[in-house]
């Protein structure tokens, strides 16, 4: 299987962990509200992914690639980098079209976050 693949799963955990972080951080109810919701969601969505790219291809080889993405300090880069390195990587994630679905799903509550996050905070 593609390290793209197993780089996806990693890089949308990462997320989580910065979302979670400026969650905490924020002094907006609004920002604090999506973000909470980002977190919460992407961790099954690419947990969901795995699972199905790994029954139709086998076992993930993870890299020991750690990504930061984006930053804490301003939470909207957190989904919009996640969404970036998607746009640009998801062909080598698997072509399957249940596997660009459950991608599409990823990039549905990226979007739905950078709208809360640049226009409701």
């Amino acid at each position: 299987m593609n390290e793209k693949c197993g780089e996806l799963v990693l890089r949308c955990f990462q997320a989580r962990t910065e979302a979670h972080i400026a969650h905490l951080g924020t002094n907006s109810f609004a920002q604090h509200k999506a973000l909470n919701e980002f977190y919460d969601d992407i961790v099954d969505l690419a947990d969901d992914y795995a699972e199905a790219a790994q029954g139709r291809y086998g076992l993930m080889k993870f890299a020991a690639l750690r990504p930061k993405i984006g930053d804490a300090t301003k939470p909207v880069t957190i989904p919009s980098e996640l969404r970036e390195w998607i746009d640009t990587n998801r062909k080598q994630c698997g072509e399957a079209s249940e596997l660009q679905n459950m991608i599409d799903e990823i990039l549905h509550l990226c979007d739905a976050t950078i709208y809360k996050l640049r226009f409701l905070s």
